[in-house]
């Protein structure tokens, strides 16, 4: 197992025995908020925020993880070059506040990405991830629309709610921007 399949793993291991914890152990009276030490090693792990460390975190089909970073999503990859240096930076990609204006979760093709989720970015890109279920597309989808999505104003100030017209057009222009550039690579 690579060391990012392993971290992966400790991530979810932790979480579920988190859940556990904390289902096992509640006490309805404790008005108190003590940070749960299930939390915090989870946190340590993964390197999340302490206060977000027992949030569900969505794996893709590819294996790239959505993890809470704070007001951010950090996607981590499923492998980490063994050769690079991590102490100092987080692998993958970050998303922060604002860098999405719509989102949502679409049946895809049950050989190729069962479950899609969808978005478009503040400059209208496309972006998508696939997952093999429902509920991981949705827990995902759930995860950034609390932390990142943030609807584009139209000209009366007004949020812009994305209608599934937006989504098609953001995926056709992803789509002849990757024909163009492989045309242009032959």
């Amino acid at each position: 197992m690579s060391p990012a399949e392993t971290t992966i793993a400790m991530v979810i291991g932790v979480g579920v025995i988190a859940l556990l914890v904390k289902s096992f152990t509640r006490d309805e009276h404790t008005t108190a908020s003590t940070p749960d030490p299930v939390d915090a090693l989870l946190a340590e792990v993964s390197g999340a925020d302490p206060e977000t460390a027992g949030e569900i975190v969505a794996i893709t089909s590819d294996g790239w993880a959505f993890v809470p970073d704070g007001h951010a999503v950090q996607l981590i990859p499923p492998e980490l070059s063994e050769d690079r240096p991590t102490g100092s930076w987080k692998p993958g990609e970050r998303i922060n506040v604002g860098d999405l204006i719509g989102a949502r979760v679409k049946r895809g093709a049950p050989d190729h990405d069962p479950w899609r989720l969808e978005a478009v970015g503040r400059d209208d890109d496309y972006r998508a991830w696939f997952f093999e279920t429902e509920e991981a597309a949705l827990a995902a989808l759930a995860l950034l629309e609390r932390r990142i999505v943030r609807p584009a104003k139209d000209e009366d100030g007004e949020p812009r709610i994305l209608s599934g017209g937006d989504f098609d057009t953001a995926r056709q222009l992803d789509e002849e921007t990757e024909r163009a550039l492989d045309a242009g690579e032959e």
